[in-house]
């Protein structure tokens, strides 16, 4: 009888493996998911580092050229049917 009631409130040893490797399934996809995220924002984070620092070193060697836009606003470029004519 002991033995009887013991075994109805435990868990078949199948049910609980297949639990467990979902449980692993899951925790291992998480980890994976967020360390790749961080390594994506570090490596953004970097590469803006990076031009930010070339271009801070390009204004201390007076090297530095501040790119102007408004010199081509006005200008109409040629269109195909203009250079046919």
């Amino acid at each position: 009888m002991r033995t009887e009631r013991r075994l109805k409130n435990t868990v078949p040893f199948k049910k609980f493996l297949s639990w467990y490797f979902k449980g692993l399934g899951i925790a291992g996809i998480s980890i994976v998911a967020i360390l790749s995220m961080a390594i994506t924002v570090l490596l953004y984070v970097g590469e803006a580092n990076h031009q930010h620092t070339n271009t801070v070193n390009l204004m201390r060697n007076d090297k530095y050229v501040e790119v102007d836009f408004q010199d081509t606003w006005k200008i109409k470029k040629a269109s195909a049917g203009t250079l046919t004519k």
